[in-house]
């Protein structure tokens, strides 16, 4: 198994924040629906979807998916290893604030075991997850930095930490894994390989939306999750909480990309991202809390 594709897999399960540290933040206390039951085919993208249903059905995967699992579990003993030994490991006796919002969050997707949270220091306020449960039955790794609490509030820290079990709940390491090692006959093929490598670069960004959705529904709260994303992106404590102005942006931005220089816009598509642009996930938020799909999972869950 190629280790490369895991990594790879792996670093795109990252979340980079640069968020508002409010120090009189209260904690989290609102009233939210517990979604019992919820399968993430409920909340993914339409693309996340329709990719990750195509691999499960492809002849190879069962046998694929046993070494990706296998070849997981040495990546994930030694990142836990190297947390242990540079990290703090949240428990309800250190930082029990966090452990209570990590078992709260997923309690609220209703993961089946509730990951091992870690404090990284680092100055960059990010929070990443291997995003697949390995084969020697230890919980799955959620890691966030010191900047990051820091910087935000416990509504907002939540609502990444619920991003990142959206990556846990969805198991995009082990789907995109699987896509990457079916396109790999194509890659060598004219006009074929590059379509092959485009759609998978659509799926990985269309990830990025499916666990955008999932700290919706851990938030249940549009303005938090939007709130986070603003301050993300500005990278300052300055950026207000006021997703409609940002959804106006990204409605110029898409006004000026239509009108642009075919070369500009070839240019910008051309771009290899990790994460949909920023304007673009905001919008996308704001239309998925308001489509009937979210209101059916909130209702039905009651």
């Amino acid at each position: 198994m190629n280790f490369s594709i895991l990594l790879t897999c792996a670093l795109l399960m990252h979340i980079g924040a640069a968020l508002a540290f409010s120090a009189d933040s209260a904690s989290i206390s609102r009233s939210r629906v517990t979604l019992k039951g919820i399968d993430a085919t409920q909340f993914r993208h339409p693309l996340d979807r329709d990719l990750t249903s195509f691999v499960q059905g492809a002849p190879f995967t069962g046998l694929a998916e046993e070494a990706i699992r296998a070849s997981l579990s040495l990546v994930e003993q030694g990142t836990r290893l190297d947390l242990l030994s540079s990290s703090v490991k949240v428990s309800p006796d250190q930082m029990p604030e966090l452990y209570k919002s990590m078992e709260e969050a997923s309690g609220l997707l209703d993961l089946k075991v509730v990951p091992e949270l870690y404090i990284q220091s680092s100055a960059q306020a990010n929070a990443f997850t291997l995003a697949l449960e390995g084969r020697d039955n230890k919980p799955p790794i959620v890691v966030v930095t010191s900047a990051l609490l820091d910087r935000c509030t416990d509504d907002e820290v939540q609502a990444i930490i619920g991003h990142e079990l959206g990556h846990l709940k969805c198991s995009h390491s082990l789907y995109l894994s699987l896509g990457s090692l079916a396109s790999t006959p194509l890659r060598g093929l004219p006009l074929l390989g590059s379509q092959a490598e485009q759609l998978l670069q659509r799926w990985r960004l269309a990830a990025e939306y499916s666990c955008d959705r999932a700290a919706l529904l851990v938030a249940q709260d549009v303005n938090v999750v939007a709130g986070a994303m603003l301050k993300l992106f500005a990278g300052t404590s300055r950026a207000t909480n006021t997703q409609a102005l940002f959804i106006d942006q990204s409605l110029e931005y898409e006004t000026l990309l239509k009108d642009a220089n075919p070369i500009v816009r070839a240019s910008i598509r051309m771009q290899q991202r990790t994460h949909p642009l920023p304007v673009k996930r905001v919008a996308e938020l704001e239309k998925w809390f308001n489509s009937d799909e979210y209101r059916s999972i909130m209702e039905n869950s009651n």
